[in-house]
């Protein structure tokens, strides 16, 4: 699938599976090419971080004639991020020494209680979104609708309110704030 037509069936449904598909596709390409040897991980890592930085910013792409240089920006900002990211160790991983496993017992309550502090502390659209989204399934047209806002203003609040949870919790990886919130859930 060519990028125009990406571009015009997440326009038309932003949650096409086929066009998310095909840009997975576009922009793992990429990926594997700058970081093949570091290990599938760190190439699944960057292409979901800039297929999510794609997906919260969709509406401010211009049009179908420049999706491809919209999408390839992303990435680049994600790549940067990847490599200036003093978490993340851009050895093979065959190479790395991981620590054995502990026992899985569940989230640890601390940070729960530090994540629902912090969900609480959010402004109250943001907090509204983060909640809504997470703790209750709802997609970002539901979220605008309770919002009295645009489909894409929630998106923005919504990452928004990843964004400052993700300052306010130290955490560099986009990937760690949604699983906190998803293991809050669990719980």
């Amino acid at each position: 699938m060519e990028w125009d037509e990406i571009y015009k069936r997440l326009e038309h449904d932003m949650n096409d599976p086929t066009a998310w598909s095909a840009l997975e596709r576009r922009v793992k390409a990429w990926a594997r090419r700058d970081f093949s040897r570091a290990g599938q991980h760190i190439v699944d890592d960057a292409t979901a971080d800039t297929c999510a930085a794609i997906a919260v910013r969709l509406v401010g792409a211009r049009g179908a004639e420049t999706f491809a240089g919209f999408a390839y920006g992303h990435y680049l900002n994600t790549r940067r991020n990847i490599r200036r990211g003093s978490a993340v160790n851009l050895q093979p991983i065959g190479t790395q020494d991981f620590a054995a496993p502990e026992a899985d017992d569940g989230p640890d309550p601390d940070a729960l209680a530090r994540l629902q502090r912090e969900i609480a502390a959010l402004p109250q659209r943001e907090r509204v979104a983060v909640t809504m989204r997470y703790f209750e399934d709802c997609n970002s047209e539901r979220i605008a609708a309770a919002l009295g806002v645009t489909s894409g203003n929630a998106r923005r609040i919504l990452f928004n309110g990843l964004s400052r949870l993700r300052t306010n919790l130290g955490v560099r990886e986009r990937t760690k704030v949604t699983a906190r919130v998803a293991a809050a859930v669990l719980s």
